[in-house]
């Protein structure tokens, strides 16, 4: 399936393209798209996202999916779905 991954403030910096199309295997979770995306662009990425294995977001890491905040406790469990909107970024960014 494929989903609409948005990158806004310093997870754009990281990755370096504000959006993408991104194709991830039918029944994944936002853990495992978050997984993917850590491998496709590196540790540094990966350290952004920062959550944990009992599926706690970084509370500083904001994920929306379909322009709904994913809860910080149990948001990385989210089923995606094909063509959903994902926009990742940090709560500080800096200016």
């Amino acid at each position: 399936m494929q989903v609409k991954i948005l990158y806004l403030g310093l997870v754009r910096n990281k990755v370096g393209k504000k959006e993408e199309e991104y194709e991830i295997k039918d029944g994944s979770s936002l853990s495992d798209l978050l997984n993917n995306l850590a491998e496709t662009y590196g540790k540094s990425l990966g350290g952004v996202f920062n959550f944990s294995k009992e599926s706690r977001l970084d509370p500083t890491f904001i994920v929306t999916v379909n322009g709904v905040l994913a809860d910080p406790i149990r948001g990385t469990e989210i089923r995606l779905k094909n063509r959903d909107t994902i926009a990742l970024m940090t709560l500080i960014s800096g200016g």
